[in-house]
């Protein structure tokens, strides 16, 4: 089983204003969320951050989706990983939307 990775502080890409992507998750991510990530390393913390989101959001209604074996760049347009994602998110939207 994938376990969740330990957090790596201010490696973010920053936006202006010095936030981030997960600035004030713990307040404002209130709706459902769905979070899809690959389990294969980039070059940029696309695991850690969909973790790291994840964890953090307020919700109580959020779901992660790990494409075992697959890259964030992989879910873009291959279609076996695009295929995990939307098992999962169609569902989701139906039951969310």
């Amino acid at each position: 089983m994938l376990s969740k990775p330990e957090p790596i502080p201010e490696q973010r890409i920053k936006f202006p204003g010095g936030r981030s992507l997960d600035t004030n998750a713990e307040v404002l991510l209130t709706q459902p969320l769905m979070v899809v990530i690959g389990d294969k390393p980039g070059g940029f913390g696309a695991y850690r951050d969909g973790w790291e989101i994840y964890s953090r959001a307020a919700t109580a209604n959020k779901h992660i989706v790990v494409a075992e074996g697959w890259s964030h760049y992989d879910l873009y347009d291959k279609p076996e990983p695009v295929a995990v994602a939307m098992a999962k998110v169609v569902p989701f939207f139906k039951d969310n939307l």
